[in-house]
């Protein structure tokens, strides 16, 4: 009997103290805990947005519409970054301006830098330009200014061209619109013009 009491004085006392020591490690655990401090638990860099365009530009931007008379004009970069001293005016790098004219026949510029006009709608490809029709032409000149307005195209600094007829050589040439029906674009080189005519095989 005296066995039996003492077994449920021990149950009894472990139902009171058990609990009590749980409530004891939890405090403690409260207590000792480091508090956070959520601004410096996750950190940040403060970033100057407006550095990095200046700086480093965009990446792969292309640009394209159509003009009035149905000329299909697109212009991409590997990189483009704003010009600090006028607004609206981008520096780009390996510029590539693409014209798909209404006749089917296409003109590719390639150039490896430029400037982009976006109020004036125009492009400047410098640095050494290079013109390809598929109509068999070739131009080599310093730089070309396609118009995203009016498709035009202009190279005013002296041009050496491979075509159909031969080679030619000139102050400039630029891609005219002629009003026929339907409208038609042709290359037109003007200022001391020189053809050597390629022999007929």
């Amino acid at each position: 009997m005296a066995t039996a009491d003492r077994y449920s004085r021990l149950i009894l006392w472990l139902k009171v103290s058990l609990p009590l020591a749980a409530l004891a490690i939890l405090s403690t655990l409260f207590f000792v805990a480091e508090t956070l401090d959520p601004e410096s638990a996750i950190p940040y860099a403060e970033v100057d947005v407006a550095r990095i365009l200046r700086d480093q530009g965009v990446t792969g931007p292309t640009f394209g519409g159509i003009t009035a008379d149905g000329v299909a004009v697109a212009l991409s970069a590997t990189s483009i970054r704003p010009d600090a001293a006028r607004a609206n005016n981008w520096f780009g790098q390996t510029l590539t301006a693409k014209l798909e004219l209404p006749s089917g026949a296409e003109i590719t510029i390639d150039s490896p830098e430029g400037l982009v006009d976006a109020g004036n709608r125009q492009a400047t490809l410098q640095g050494g330009a290079r013109l390809e029709s598929s109509t068999g032409y070739t131009v080599n000149t310093p730089s070309i200014v396609a118009s995203f307005e009016d498709a035009t195209v202009v190279a005013g600094e002296g041009v050496e061209a491979v075509g159909p007829p031969g080679t030619i050589t000139a102050r400039e040439v630029m891609l005219k619109r002629l009003d026929t029906e339907p409208p038609s674009h042709h290359l037109v080189f003007q200022g001391d013009v020189r053809l050597v005519v390629r022999p007929a095989n």
